[in-house]
């Protein structure tokens, strides 16, 4: 909704971005057009210039050269009456213009027009300069105003442009609230859509073709979200089934083939062949494990089990496991915990934490049959806790690396693949990150970043 009113905000704010614009825009024309006006109007109509080119010696009138080539450029006319409203000189009079006027002719012709000519006069030493153009040349309007409407201009003429402004504003925030209350239902349909909540809008009005496609594009990603479930639950189903089928058989295979590794009866050579069977069948069962772990973690299937877990004591006690297990001596493995971490706690299950540990060891020694040297490290951080579990190995390719910080799935069953991917979900459940990188010197390190729930220094 706040992106709502954000466009809201920016339609109403453009609008009045406009009317701005548009009024500075009219108020420049209007003084240009003005300023324009005028100087046509001195550049046309300097009747007193051509007055003054009209002078008299000796009893006759002469006109300049420049005024007369003026008065021929544009079709004028002109002549001069004395004050008893003859003419008395004249200059390319039309030959309907009369050449006697009296007081009540002079008056309504030096306002308005002439016989149809649009006419202008001057004062002239001997009379009355009477200046005419061609018929329908000029456009002559009496405008009369009261004084106090002129001296008002300052105050009123701003008062007008701002109540334009004003109301290109409303009428903006007018459409801009229709177009709000045509767009709201369309945001709401989106939002319930990212939430995987089923749509139904209104395909009337406007925007109906948009509500339409809305509705159609809900009710597939339901349909798909209905089929994604329905296979997910059956491959975990099928997993978990799988699972629990196989778990009695390869008991018994492993069974059978301990009873065969221990029975003095039988030759070396056979007791190490069972012993093979019984090493292989342990990691059918570890695979199989690992594969309805993950596939429960994946679909949020897997409850964790919340409880305070000191992470220096999980550590150690998951070391003391692998060294107390008949770790082959190539193998060392180190733990190195900082002293402001000693009682670094977390929230989360302490067996799937003690289970994403023991996979990143049993990476190592698995990937690395000539031997390497493990160090697990527990450090604090601002807010959180890493642990990172490093070897002096072959390290990872760059593929595998690609894979396991960029999975295309969640799951993925390759090479440093199952285990590693239990990792990765076993910390996301736990509001954490993990890291997959190559150490410079060789080999690789993981780092498993945990918000820490309680950290006392030492």
């Amino acid at each position: 909704m706040k992106s709502m009113m954000k466009i809201l905000t920016r339609y109403v704010l453009s609008a009045a971005g406009v009317t701005l614009i548009l009024l500075v825009i009219n108020f420049a024309v209007l003084v240009a057009w003005t300023v324009q006006s005028g100087k046509i109007a001195q550049k046309d109509y300097s009747v007193s210039q051509l007055a003054n080119g009209l002078t008299r010696s000796n009893g006759v009138f002469t006109l300049s050269e420049s005024v007369k080539s003026e008065i021929e450029k544009k079709n004028q006319w002109a002549m001069l009456l004395n004050d008893n409203g003859n003419v008395i000189w004249n200059k390319n009079v039309p030959s309907d213009v009369p050449l006697t006027y009296s007081i009540s002719d002079v008056a309504c012709f030096t306002r308005w027009y002439l016989n149809d000519y649009p006419v202008y006069v001057w004062r002239h030493p001997d009379g009355l300069f009477v200046l005419g153009s061609e018929k329908e040349s000029v456009w002559k309007q009496h405008i009369q105003m009261p004084q106090k409407v002129i001296e008002s201009t300052l105050v009123w003429f701003p008062a007008v442009l701002i109540l334009n402004g004003v109301a290109s504003i409303l009428l903006a925030l007018l459409f801009g609230m229709r177009l709000f209350r045509s767009l709201k239902p369309l945001a709401k349909g989106i939002e319930d859509m990212a939430e995987k909540r089923p749509v139904e809008l209104s395909i009337n009005g406007l925007l109906g073709d948009l509500a339409a496609g809305i509705n159609k594009t809900s009710a597939q990603l339901a349909k798909q979200e209905a089929s994604l479930n329905k296979r997910d639950n059956a491959r975990t189903t099928w997993i978990a089934g799988v699972s629990h089928d196989i778990r009695t058989p390869l008991s018994l295979v492993m069974g059978y083939a301990s009873q065969f590794e221990n029975d003095p009866e039988l030759s070396q050579a056979k007791r190490e062949q069972a012993g093979i069977i019984r090493r292989q069948s342990e990691r059918i069962k570890t695979l199989i494990s690992d594969l309805n772990l993950a596939s429960k973690l994946e679909y949020d299937m897997q409850p964790i089990r919340q409880t305070t877990v000191p992470l220096s004591v999980l550590l150690r006690s998951v070391v003391a496991d692998f060294l107390n297990g008949g770790l082959n001596n190539s193998y060392s493995i180190d733990v190195m915990i900082g002293e402001n971490a000693q009682n670094a706690i977390v929230s989360g299950d302490e067996e799937l934490l003690k289970r994403a540990v023991s996979n990143l060891i049993t990476n190592s020694v698995r990937h690395n049959p000539n031997g390497c040297t493990i160090k697990v490290t527990l450090e604090i951080g601002l807010g959180n806790c890493s642990v990172s579990v490093s070897d002096n190995g072959v390290g990872f390719t760059h593929k595998m690396l690609n894979n396991l910080n960029h999975p295309i799935s969640s799951v993925r069953l390759e090479n440093h693949g199952l285990g590693l991917t239990i990792v990765r979900q076993i910390i996301k459940a736990h509001g954490g990150t993990t890291e997959f990188r190559n150490l410079p010197e060789g080999g690789c390190i993981i780092v498993l970043c945990l918000p820490v729930s309680n950290a006392v220094p030492n």
